[in-house]
């Protein structure tokens, strides 16, 4: 008979807990993987996340779900003390969870999401730096508060992060880039790999990229607030595409609800050159809006494994991305999807280009990018390999 384990989780979001609350684009991926948890018997869940409740506890769909209104130590103790899992899984090294490692006798393993040490190396564009957020128009007080404040906060984090990753035994991930991170920092660390779940509403496939091959071409992207996500690159290259082409296009950018500060730094207006911010997105819209666009671009200075960038090549979307992070494990050049370097808008106003002009290539990428998004994401395999990893750290820590 096979024993059932008790697995407590540590998540800034609430996974499917109040999961409406939770308005991020390419958010998602931590109640994707609950679902799949939730269909193994054998498998008892619990899960602490930030969230502002007054109980200690709610019990739903099996699960033991623990919001966390102040996080600290004796906050986290007293939950592990409460639900007394066999193992801890702590999702993302960067955040304040992980002062629990070396604190208690329970097997932690850290699941690796970013890693702030080469963020930080990254956190401006080139040309940019901390002065832009007080002598640039286009961002509130409150951007501009956060604007001069990050360069130290990160720093300080990063060290913290640091830290924590020196003091955990066991780590999860998914690409080389993090693998190599954690044995750089943690060389006598163990490192699982387990691949990445992903939303119902890309994984149904109903709808399938076909492309539109008339009319306008349209180009998706989806991004976020930091600064190193390459909000300048899309509009810096959209500038190229248009001052330099004759291509009928709108780039429809998915996750942020304007781009003033940018286009004030950079002197862009982003309507004059064919951009067009769709703010956030349910899952339905994005799906339609990559299965009727032309190619989707992923700007970031720096990433690990971006689950928007999954999403679009589960879909079959033509994909081109900077090479950076651990991109390169998630698209095989010139054959799921295209690398171009960081911070390049000729070459990537090139490749868009291209790919709006040459169905064949584009069939070839989006035929090569949803077979291996499929085997990557399969939630099947998914769930036997955790299930593995969970059951390995429990029986090295039992004997």
């Amino acid at each position: 008979m096979i024993r059932t384990i008790r697995i407590l989780w540590f998540s800034v979001t609430p996974s499917l807990f109040k999961a409406y609350s939770n308005s991020h684009n390419g958010g998602g991926w931590i109640a994707s993987l609950e679902r799949i948890v939730r269909q193994v018997s054998e498998i008892e869940l619990g899960i602490a996340f930030n969230f502002a409740d007054e109980n200690f506890v709610h019990e739903q769909n099996g699960v033991k779900y623990y919001p966390i209104s102040q996080g600290c130590l004796e906050t986290y103790k007293k939950i592990i003390d409460d639900f007394k899992p066999d193992l801890i899984q702590i999702f993302g090294s960067e955040n304040d969870f992980g002062v629990i490692c070396g604190k208690t006798k329970i097997p932690v393993v850290i699941h690796m999401q970013g890693c702030l040490p080469p963020y930080h190396n990254a956190l401006f564009p080139v040309g940019m730096n901390p002065i832009d957020f007080v002598t640039q128009k286009g961002l509130s007080w409150r951007y501009r508060y956060i604007g001069l404040r990050s360069e130290s906060a990160f720093r300080k984090q990063a060290e913290k992060e640091l830290q924590t990753i020196s003091n955990c035994r066991y780590f999860m991930g998914r690409t080389d880039w993090d693998r190599r991170l954690i044995d750089l920092f943690n060389p006598s660390a163990t490192y699982f790999h387990c691949e990445e779940a992903l939303r119902q509403s890309f994984l149904d496939g109903e709808e399938v990229w076909t492309g539109n091959e008339d009319g306008t071409k349209r180009v998706v992207s989806v991004i976020s607030r930091p600064w190193y996500k390459g909000c300048d690159l899309i509009l810096k290259t959209a500038n190229l595409l248009t001052k330099y082409t004759n291509i009928d296009f709108e780039w429809q950018v998915y996750g942020i609800p304007e781009m003033h500060f940018y286009e004030h730094k950079y002197g862009i207006n982003a309507s004059n050159v064919h951009i067009k911010v769709m703010g956030t997105a349910t899952e339905e819209e994005l799906v339609k809006a990559l299965c009727g666009s032309s190619c989707y671009v992923h700007s970031s200075y720096i990433d690990n494994s971006p689950n928007s960038l999954c999403e679009a090549q589960i879909l079959g979307v033509p994909v081109l991305a900077t090479h950076v992070g651990g991109i390169s494990s998630l698209v095989k050049d010139g054959e799921s999807g295209i690398l171009f370097p960081a911070n390049d808008p000729y070459t990537l106003a090139s490749l868009i280009k291209q790919l709006c002009q040459d169905k064949e290539m584009a069939d070839t990428l989006s035929k090569g990018a949803r077979k291996q998004a499929l085997l990557r994401h399969d939630p099947e395999r998914i769930k036997q390999r955790l299930i593995q990893i969970y059951r390995h750290i429990i029986h090295e820590n039992n004997t």
